[in-house]
């Protein structure tokens, strides 16, 4: 093991799948050597590749923690191994694993995009499942439970000013109806406006960054979001992935989000 193969490790460790390709943009170097320590990495059981990616089609290799990996890792932070890592990545589905890309290839843009510019800093990611709770809201004359359940939470460090940027993120792939999609984003509204987000991410204020599809995707979204209420829609920001993928564009951070009421692109950061 050379320092670069445990730099590669700790990077699968922060994502649940994360593509060769992402790999190479991140860690630097020949992508070509890069590709051989990975080969060595997943034939030795650091890294691990998801089965389920094989009825992907043409595509980067997927990799994953593999079960030496996760035992690398305990040993840096001190903390217990799950007991079977390669059974918990033979569990993960076709469904799960492009939705998971999706998530991991967001991370990937904030990642680079914030070291190519060097004035903005991926600070903090808490990946899908750190952040699991309900808001209850009034509709009519019953109570509604939403639960309150982001793919994942981020913040970003603004490094001339130093101010942060709280952001919830969800990975839309289309599978969720219009209607269903606004009852979520409605969540995120009352969650904000009944003060629990703060007591909960301590921040008094957050974005709700959506990423879809495709553009018509992201238009239909951010129309529909007009249900939610007419107060702070500006929190609520949509995109397609084609507007900074693949993330050596840097574009993650330029005016590519829409805005419910607004024709004017804006960027996370303004």
């Amino acid at each position: 093991m050379q320092d670069r193969d445990r730099e590669i490790v700790r990077l699968a460790s922060q994502y649940r799948v994360i593509s060769s390709a992402d790999i190479q943009l991140l860690s630097g170097g020949s992508d070509q050597a890069i590709l051989r320590r990975l080969q060595r990495l997943f034939h030795h059981g650091y890294l691990d590749r998801p089965r389920s990616q094989r009825q992907i089609g043409n595509a980067p290799m997927v990799y994953a923690l593999g079960q030496r990996g996760a035992e690398l890792i305990a040993q840096e932070t001190g903390q217990k191994p799950i007991a079977d890592w390669s059974e918990k990545n033979r569990q993960l589905r076709t469904h799960y694993l492009e939705h998971g890309l999706m998530i991991s290839r967001f991370q990937t843009a904030l990642r680079y995009a914030g070291e190519a510019n060097g004035k903005i800093r991926l600070e903090r990611w808490l990946p899908d499942g750190a952040i699991r709770d309900t808001v209850w809201v009034e509709a009519g004359d019953r109570r509604e439970r939403i639960p309150i359940a982001p793919d994942a939470f981020f913040i970003l460090r603004l490094l001339n000013t130093g101010e942060a940027v709280h952001g919830f993120f969800e990975a839309d792939r289309g599978t969720m109806d219009v209607p269903r999609f606004v009852t979520k984003l409605r969540g995120y509204f009352h969650f904000w406006r009944s003060g629990q987000q703060e007591s909960r991410v301590g921040a008094k204020n957050c974005l709700v960054v959506t990423v879809t599809t495709s553009a018509e995707r992201a238009r239909n979204l951010t129309q529909a979001c007009h249900a939610v209420n007419e107060r702070g829609l500006r929190m609520f920001l949509f995109a397609s992935e084609t507007e900074y993928l693949p993330a050596i564009r840097r574009r993650v951070f330029d005016a590519i989000w829409q805005v419910p009421g607004d024709r004017r692109l804006h960027s996370m950061t303004e």
